[in-house]
């Protein structure tokens, strides 16, 4: 037998197995986590992937000895890279051990496959999570066992082969090309565009050329985070991948020998991205990557599992979900208060103070940032603002830019060289450069005091700042990249402002969705969706957004940035389009319009009414982890297309929605077949737009559908079921 040194390890997350083994003779290590098999070993001293599978059967010993039957010196089989002080590590390793550990998160486990360089002196541990979902998390633990610092200069965490289907003869040649398009098998679906509002433009970009290679570079944050699906269109599988990174990055997907699929994610700046000192050790960003058969929505679920089980973390007891209302602090006086008497009037069950709560001078909110202490112009400060929540039934929250120091505020003037910059003293955005120990001090404290000085209910962070390629700190002898470190810094303050405060809850936001990585997520319990409020782009974001990310943990802020000073958000489609698109995430109201407008009119009553359905109807759905089913993903989000159709269901089936929204006057008629229910039950259904309820079976509601035929483009229709 091949195997004879082979180590079973129970391991105590449920669903999964660790075994280290000899593999012919080469060191082996095996993860099997739900319907997902992945192996890899040391081959001629470099850590190669031998296979992967999505169906959850192991390969048989003498199969995996011959595996992955290709040429590492010709294709790059290797499952991370790494490069120090200018060589690249890609080979030249030795064994030295494995073993298993608990994982942060209950229900995980952790396998740690250590390697020492034959060259360098550093030692790599791969660490891979597993959680019991098709999909593994791995980072390295990198060390430094030298006596001089080193420079890393770039990492790929995860990289190697995804598929080969070079089998000789034709059933080869029919793997790797779909007879049906006469094109590759292979297409990869990302996130495009890296610019403000265009949050949630997925497409698909197929990969019939050497390299697709994706670099977000513009801002230093990403509006489309690195999300991807690798598609084989034709054994019906795809892997999705993320990187938790908040920065720069590239990605590439590499068609080689006309079969093999390859892949690499990275975080991306000018190297060095981290000087590591001698002893020293350090953590990667990590990637989530696995393999599922099926149709997209099966691996949406999935994933979104996946999210729930090793990235979000729960909300706090009395928190799982809540409505909220905001304002910027836009004036002095008592005004605030009526908007908390609006808020707490129309339902809303939570008021956040947005920007201009604090500085020397009232007006000044974007040239003051930094000076984080509250100023004389809210009525009773902070603590009677607070109070006044409390006294109405409302959360309290307060929003904070965190990592912000405007070149006017108090704070750079006493702390200049806590600005980021790089050569020639460039400053790189109005943002504190923590890798300074001082800054990175006086974030972290601030951060915790506002929480608790304030008594907060929850805490919005938010990033409004371009720092481009980003900025450089000198460090013993090298111009160190300042991103590894600020990430470092993030992670440390709000892991530790949650395990300090376990019943605040924590917003992300970054001028709305420019931080939403799954780094991001695993800190925070929601994340903004965009600051453009502006109807279809929302829906059609909220759209995208969700094949990656949960909906309970999207946040939409509605009626927040408008088309113009002519046009606002609200005239872009009629009230009950505009309102809708609030049901389908965290809705944040901005504000409900004039102070002393008729609370008896229409438009107040139907807010209202969107407010109660999302509270009664829609949140046992959100906030009991929903199925997302996506009828229209590949739309993007400013491509041509008819219709914008999402549907949420519970997971037992008792219930759902659907929204359906009408993109161009001249659509045909939708015909809505629901994914929710179940077949063997009936349903009664609502058509809110003619307020209509009747009964169905879910067989009907499955097989036959419900055409949906609207008048007008930005319009829509709202369909409700729930078993009966």
């Amino acid at each position: 037998m091949q195997n004879k040194q082979k180590t079973r390890i129970a391991a105590p997350a449920a669903n999964t197995e660790l075994s280290f083994q000899k593999s012919g003779e080469r060191p082996a290590a095996r993860y099997v986590s739900a319907s997902t098999v992945f192996a890899e070993a040391l081959e001629h001293g470099r850590w190669i992937g031998l296979y992967w599978s999505a169906s959850g059967q192991v390969q048989r010993e003498n199969t995996t000895t011959g595996l992955p039957g290709l040429d590492s010196l010709a294709l790059p089989l290797h499952t991370f890279e790494l490069e120090i002080d200018g060589q690249s590590l890609h080979n030249r390793w030795e064994w030295v051990g494995a073993s298993q550990r608990a994982g942060a998160r209950n229900g995980t486990v952790e396998a740690v496959v250590e390697l020492r360089h034959q060259v360098r002196p550093i030692t790599v541990r791969l660490v891979t999570r597993l959680d019991g979902t098709p999909f593994l998390a791995r980072y390295l633990e990198i060390t430094n066992t030298g006596k001089a610092p080193a420079a890393l200069n770039h990492v790929a965490p995860w990289s190697g082969l995804l598929w080969n289907s070079g089998v000789k003869g034709s059933w080869g040649e029919h793997l790797a090309v779909n007879p049906s398009t006469a094109r590759t098998a292979y297409r990869i679906g990302y996130l495009a565009g890296d610019r403000w509002g265009e949050e949630g433009n997925f497409r698909w970009q197929p990969v019939d050329q050497e390299t697709f290679r994706i670099e977000r570079t513009l801002s230093g944050r990403v509006f489309n985070p690195p999300y991807f699906i690798a598609d084989n269109g034709v054994i019906g599988q795809r892997f999705i991948m993320a990187l938790a990174w908040s920065g720069n990055f590239l990605a590439d997907f590499s068609l080689r020998d006309k079969s093999a699929l390859t892949f690499r994610l990275a975080p991306l700046a000018p190297g060095p991205l981290r000087v590591i000192a001698p002893g020293e050790t350090v953590i990667s960003p990590e990637v989530h990557l696995g393999p599922c058969h099926g149709t997209l929505d099966t691996a949406v679920a999935a994933w979104h599992a996946h999210i729930r089980t090793s990235v979000t973390p729960p909300r706090p007891k009395g928190k799982e979900m809540y409505t909220v209302a905001g304002r910027v602090v836009e004036e002095p006086g008592d005004w605030i208060l009526r908007e908390i008497d609006m808020a707490a009037e129309m339902g809303v069950e939570a008021f956040m103070v947005d920007a201009g709560w604090y500085g020397a001078k009232f007006g000044a909110w974007t040239e003051l940032r930094g000076d984080w202490e509250e100023g004389d112009w809210l009525p009773g400060g902070l603590a009677g603002i607070r109070k006044y929540c409390h006294k109405k039934g409302v959360l309290f929250g307060l929003w904070h830019e965190a990592e912000a120091i405007a070149k006017k505020s108090r704070l750079a003037a006493a702390h200049a060289d806590w600005l980021l910059k790089t050569d020639a003293g460039r400053e790189c955005g109005e943002t504190l450069n923590l890798a300074h120990p001082d800054a990175a001090r006086f974030f972290e404290d601030t951060v915790l005091r506002l929480i608790r000085e304030h008594k907060l209910d929850f805490y919005k962070l938010d990033y409004n700042v371009d720092v481009r390629e980003g900025g450089q700190t000198l460090r013993d002898g090298f111009a160190e990249s300042e991103f590894w470190r600020h990430h470092e810094v993030i992670r440390r303050t709000y892991a530790r402002a949650r395990q300090e405060n376990p019943g605040v809850c924590l917003e992300n936001c970054a001028s709305g969705g420019g931080r939403n990585d799954i780094g991001m997520l695993s800190l925070f319990h929601y994340s903004c969706e965009s600051d453009w409020s502006v109807h279809p782009y929302a829906i059609r974001a909220i759209n995208a957004m969700t094949m990656f990310i949960p909906p309970e943990a999207i946040c939409y802020y509605h009626n927040h940035v408008n088309w113009g000073s002519q046009m606002q958000a609200h005239q872009m489609a009629d009230a009950d389009t505009h309102l809708r698109v609030g049901l389908f995430a965290l809705p944040i109201f901005v504000g409900f319009g004039a102070q002393d407008a008729d609370r008896k009119t229409e438009f107040f009553a139907r807010t209202k009414r969107y407010i109660e359905l999302h509270k009664g109807f829609c949140r046992p759905v959100l906030a009991g982890h929903p199925e997302v089913f996506h009828h229209t993903p590949d739309i993007g989000l400013s491509q041509a297309a008819p219709w914008c159709v999402l549907e949420y269901a519970a997971r037992d089936r008792s219930r759902g929605y659907a929204g359906v929204f009408k993109l161009t006057h001249d659509a045909a008629p939708y015909g809505l077949r629901l994914r929710g229910v179940d077949m063997a039950a009936d349903y009664e259904v609502t058509l809110d737009n003619a307020s209509q309820t009747f009964r169905m079976s879910g067989r009907e509601l499955a097989l036959n559908g419900l055409p949906i035929a609207l008048d007008s483009a930005l319009t829509s229709e709202l369909v409700m079921y729930k078993k009966s």
